[in-house]
């Protein structure tokens, strides 16, 4: 335990050093690359404090948006915006299953309606990660920090944060798996790539059973679009899971709310929702009230 504890201070103290030199990198550069200032190595400045222009709905499903129809499995709430999908490869924003995993994912939508079991639930309504590339659309604020050699992303959301590397080096092992898995980053022109791997497959991609393995690998493209506007892209494969390589694309602008505070979206002690949701659950089950949560739409879960 103590080892544990003097491993989780070490890696707080490095944080707070890299978050530290962050803040003296904020000093205004001056010169200018693609209609956003430039940082000291002459790459775009990333830094500052953004809100993803993500539809609400994608939180819910990234195919289908929030349902206009069934009630939300989480909480029971109304549902408010159907579409659009933030999936822009295939065109037709359909995610490439292959026939096992559209099976596995109609079998937890099914669960999903009446769930019984923990894993039944979101990981985000458990305060689970999010995961990549999820953590980048779900509500909340973003905050960016470059520092020499690093870029800091911060989020609102779980009070999460990634420490991403651009000297080159190599991701860790195989047998490391992360939740958010393991960010090398690199600059091409204007544009921050970063390679994401060493997943666990414990998240989803958004509330509709999504979901993904250990052999998950992304590849996100930050592009500076102009002074307030990040172009955010993710390439995703997954050879157990999906047929082919898919992506998603959406807008991330600057929070120019005057004087606002980045702060902490944190679970209170003693909360009790996903213990509440359960009884729910096998209450609905034990009345004889099952069936799938798939927004009516017969191709909701498609494989190849």
């Amino acid at each position: 335990m103590m080892k544990q504890l003097m491993a989780s201070i070490g890696t707080m103290g490095a944080l707070a050093v890299l978050l530290s030199v962050g803040v003296a990198a904020q000093a205004p550069s001056g010169a200018t690359r693609g209609g956003a200032a430039a940082s000291p190595g002459g790459q775009p400045d990333l830094q500052g404090l953004w809100l993803n222009a993500a539809p609400m709905g994608a939180v819910h499903s990234i195919e289908e948006g929030q349902d206009p129809t069934s009630e939300i499995i989480v909480g029971r709430s109304g549902a408010v915006e159907a579409g659009p999908t933030i999936v822009v490869d295939p065109a037709d924003g359909r995610i490439p299953y292959q026939p096992a995993a559209a099976a596995r994912r109609k079998q937890l939508l099914m669960d999903t309606f009446t769930p019984t079991k923990i894993e039944h639930i979101d990981p985000h309504a458990r305060s689970a990660p999010d995961g990549v590339p999820r953590i980048n659309y779900v509500p909340g604020g973003i905050q960016i920090r470059e520092s020499a050699g690093y870029v800091t992303i911060l989020y609102e959301s779980n009070h999460a944060y990634r420490v991403i590397p651009l000297d080159g080096r190599p991701h860790p092992g195989k047998d490391i798996k992360l939740f958010m898995g393991d960010s090398r980053g690199r600059w091409e022109g204007k544009t921050l790539v970063v390679d994401v791997t060493n997943f666990n497959e414990e998240t989803w991609f958004d509330s509709h059973g999504t979901i993904h393995s250990d052999a998950l690998h992304v590849v996100e493209r930050w592009t500076m679009a102009g002074p307030d506007r990040i172009n955010y892209e993710a390439t995703i494969e997954d050879p157990k899971v999906f047929a082919q390589p898919w992506k998603i694309a959406f807008a991330i602008n600057r929070n120019k709310t005057a004087g606002y505070e980045f702060w902490e979206d944190a679970r209170s002690e003693g909360e009790r929702d996903v213990e509440r949701i359960l009884e729910g659950g096998q209450r609905e089950k034990d009345a004889g009230r099952t069936g799938i949560h798939d927004h009516g739409r017969a191709d909701t879960i498609r494989s190849k």
